[in-house]
């Protein structure tokens, strides 16, 4: 089941380098799987867990081995591999200030992470192109108030996959509400889980910031959590004076998902990206890349 993203750069649509999806197979599409899933593994102590295996000294065997698969470039990482006390530690790698410009022109709406990105139309969510994701915004955002001021706006949905630069920045400069955390399970966020899944990402473990923007207006910005995810890190909590581009936080060890919800007035995607989207294709992005405009 190969997954195709678009690449920008080369304006060619490619096969994702993706993880090996056997054990993803077993547990999404089989009903052994199925069950297991159900009962145990979406359980956040699950995740948990495997975090702490992924903490221990014996998981920094598997760094050469995810270097090599996924074909990184240690070139771009600011330690040197040597430093690292575990897996977990390579997989929250910061990355050196260079291998990540930030876009400062302050009319252009950059990327909250390295990820594939997809754009859509909330007055037709109904339409949606891929399924999973959720059925009514307010099962996602948990606020009425919220669900009608961001109903017929914009939302982007930056998936993670387990291979990219796992810290997420503040998109401009401005001001954030304290961080509230929604109730949920840990389900995989990989397009298997999210096909064979119903609303994951409205049953997801997540975080939810309102970001007061000079530029874009009011933000809804949402981490979400997915299976071994073991933990959403935030640098700041309560309410706080960010810069464009300052890191907002990171993912523990797997692949997640962060959203952005935008009033329809306030930008304009890019083009290229509302293209795909509309094929049900996501865009690769990396963190400060420019990805719209104010409108």
């Amino acid at each position: 089941m190969p997954v195709y993203v678009y690449d920008r750069q080369s304006k060619k649509t490619i096969e994702e380098h993706a993880i090996k999806l056997g054990g993803l197979m077993f547990l999404y599409k089989t009903l052994t799987g199925k069950l297991l899933t159900n009962l145990v593994l979406k359980r956040r102590f699950i995740s948990k867990s495997y975090g702490r295996v992924m903490d221990g000294k014996r998981s920094l065997k598997q760094i050469p081995k995810f270097i090599e698969h996924y074909k990184l470039d240690v070139n771009e990482i600011k330690r040197p591999l040597s430093s690292f006390k575990s897996f977990n530690d390579f997989f929250i790698r910061e990355l050196k200030p260079e291998a990540r410009p930030i876009d400062m022109v302050a009319e252009h709406l950059i990327s909250a992470a390295d990820s594939r990105l997809m754009i859509w139309d909330l007055s037709k969510a109904e339409q949606l192109p891929v399924k999973g994701y959720w059925y009514k915004l307010n099962d996602l955002v948990k606020d009425k108030a919220l669900e009608q001021e961001y109903a017929g706006g914009w939302c982007y949905m930056y998936r993670l996959a387990p291979q990219d630069f796992h810290r997420y920045g503040y998109i401009d400069n401005g001001k954030q509400e304290q961080v509230r955390k929604i109730k949920g399970i840990l389900h995989s966020v990989n397009r298997i889980a999210l096909a064979e899944t119903k609303s994951v990402m409205a049953k997801n473990y997540r975080e939810l910031t309102v970001l007061h923007t000079e530029n874009f207006g009011k933000v809804i910005h949402i981490e979400v959590g997915a299976l071994f995810v073991g933990k959403i890190v935030q640098r700041y909590n309560s309410a706080y004076t960010f810069k464009r581009g300052e890191e907002k936080g990171w993912f523990e060890f797997g692949g997640s998902t962060v959203i952005q919800l935008f009033k329809k007035d306030a930008i304009v995607p890019d083009a290229d990206i509302i293209e795909q989207s509309i094929k049900g294709i996501e865009t690769l992005v990396k963190i400060g890349e420019k990805v719209g405009l104010k409108a």
